[in-house]
């Protein structure tokens, strides 16, 4: 019910301030200056808008009157209160009885400034006729583009980076920069390449690379292509080649890449050449040496393996290139030892150079009857051997080698001998039977007569 009262009263109140001339008892007066904020925006009595048809405005002493903070007249145009005339600057306030105050507003423009670089583009109001002051750097390096002043759009000192100008009205200025992307240029194994910098939008760029870097004499890095590695991708001409250009049209990491490079080389026998080249680190190669190489002559060289141990030692071999390689083939110079032997023998052959051969020959191959035949000893080529009957050492051998063994018939003084006791044991033996006989047959005849041992001689004729 109170409330009811209290509302009811506020009306009457506001509508005898609606009446011109009606000024009662009790109450005060409200003015502003300029006067379009108070006539424009009207004021609030307890809370409740009270439009204002003329000023001075007449309000009840003891209530709270208040006053708009900002009066739009436009988008960029507007009056902004300051204080009241006595300086109270609060926008509400109560009036006492018979007193008479003034909202004091300054009127203001809006100001706005569009940049490219967003942390620069601002928009505010002041006051007019107070001094507006901007400043930006010169350059701005910001995610890999370089800006660079250029001008204002508007002021009294446009083409400066500080700039100002007096707000009389509303204004739109825009910084103008030139823009410069970044260009970065890396590349595999830390070579030194060329093109790195900023560059204008649109622009051409020229990259280039080294096409060769000497690590160490057998050990280089060859250019391979350029790629794109940034999160912004770029379209690079001639990509294998290691001059070559890009357009501009943003901020690039390009990386130049390279292969490492090893030189390999494996020698045969008298320097020979048996792979000479560069290969790529990672790649394999197949290498083979001959096994023998003969020199003719009866003299060769056998393969025995590679002056690196740790490769097999077998004359072909695959390889997986991780380092630089010089090999040379080991070869073993070998002569041949020939013996020439008519009832054989041992230890012909092939033998490694300054090597001992031992030769050896049958010493009585066979017997004939009546005559055998004997090891007689050593020819040919048998200068600083050592023969040992019918071994013979050779040392030390440096050339080709050939060695009859000698043989001679000579009588079987054992077999003579045998045969003659066996000749004169037969003989006895038929004297013996043929005695046998004689008697036997004289005894047949029945008689010893001197005519029955002729008859018997002349029978056994």
């Amino acid at each position: 019910m109170v409330k009811t009262y209290r509302t009811i009263t506020i009306l009457i109140l506001l509508s005898l301030l609606t009446i011109p001339g009606c000024y009662g008892v009790g109450s005060g007066y409200i003015t502003s200056e300029p006067q379009l904020p108070l006539i424009a925006g009207g004021i609030y009595v307890s809370g409740a808008l009270v439009k204002v048809g003329s000023l001075p405005v007449e309000v009840p002493a003891g209530l709270e009157v208040c006053v708009k903070q900002n009066v739009y007249v436009d988008v960029d145009r507007r009056y902004s209160f300051k204080q009241w005339s006595d300086g109270v600057l609060d926008i509400c306030r109560v009036v006492r009885e018979n007193e008479t105050v003034k909202a004091v507003y300054s009127e203001q423009v809006l100001i706005q400034v569009f940049s490219d670089i967003r942390e620069y583009s601002k928009s505010f109001w002041i006051d007019v006729g107070e001094t507006v002051n901007l400043t930006v750097p010169e350059v701005v390096e910001k995610d890999n583009v370089i800006y660079r002043f250029i001008e204002w759009s508007g002021g009294e000192e446009p083409w400066s980076p500080r700039n100002h100008f007096v707000a009389v009205k509303p204004m739109r200025l825009e910084v103008e920069w030139e823009q410069l992307y970044k260009l970065t240029l890396t590349s595999s194994h830390n070579v030194n390449v060329n093109g790195s910098g900023y560059y204008k939008y649109g622009s051409t760029a020229t990259i280039s690379a080294p096409s060769e870097v000497y690590l160490e004499k057998d050990r280089k890095l060859v250019f391979e292509r350029w790629v794109s590695i940034g999160s912004t991708p770029v379209i690079i001409l001639n990509e294998g080649s290691e001059v070559t250009a890009v357009r501009v049209e943003g901020s690039y990491i390009i990386k130049a890449l390279y292969s490492e490079m090893y030189y390999v080389e494996f020698l045969g026998l008298g320097g020979e050449a048996l792979l000479k080249k560069w290969v790529k680190a990672g790649e394999t190669i197949q290498v083979s040496a001959r096994q023998v190489i003969d020199v003719g002559g009866d003299a060769r060289y056998v393969f025995k393996g590679w002056s690196d141990p740790s490769l097999p030692q077998i004359p072909s071999i695959t390889l997986h290139i991780d380092k630089p390689m010089k090999v040379q083939a080991l070869y073993e110079k070998q002569y041949r030892v020939e013996l020439e032997s008519s009832y054989g023998g041992s230890g012909g052959g092939w033998y490694p150079e300054n090597s001992t051969a031992v030769l050896r020959a049958p010493e009585n191959p066979q017997t004939m009857l009546l005559l055998k035949i004997v090891f007689d000893g050593w020819a040919g080529d048998i200068e600083g051997s050592i023969g040992k009957g019918s071994t013979l050492i050779i040392r030390n051998i440096s050339r080709p080698i050939k060695v009859q063994a000698l043989y001679s018939i000579q009588p079987d003084y054992t077999s003579i001998t045998v045969i003659g006791a066996l000749v004169t044991v037969l003989t006895a033996l038929g004297l013996r039977e043929k005695s046998r006989k004689k008697r036997e047959y004289v005894r047949v005849l029945g008689e010893e007569s001197e005519e029955a041992e002729k008859e018997y001689m002349i029978a056994g004729k």
